[in-house]
């Protein structure tokens, strides 16, 4: 049984240090990832997969699908125009 207690420990200084420089790793391989993942989804929009089909094999919901395929569209362009 886990018992909840008010305040977490406190880490050492040399623990806390560790721990945020694995959240700073972390963080950004999943932002590389997540960024990836957004191209691909943009790309099988543009070759006419469905909504329904794409949320069906990613995180995302269908909405999210289309907000996320418009907005690196979108990207696309404005990098292409400039």
């Amino acid at each position: 049984m886990l018992l909840m207690t008010s305040q977490p420990p406190k880490p050492s200084e040399s623990d806390r240090k560790a721990l945020l420089r694995k959240l700073d790793r972390a963080t950004e391989a999943h932002e590389k990832t997540r960024k990836a993942l957004d191209a691909l989804v943009a790309d099988a929009r543009t070759a006419g997969l469905s909504l329904t089909e794409i949320s069906e094999h990613t995180p995302y919901s269908r909405e999210w699908v289309r907000r996320i395929a418009a907005q690196v569209q979108a990207e696309r362009y404005e990098g292409s125009a400039g």
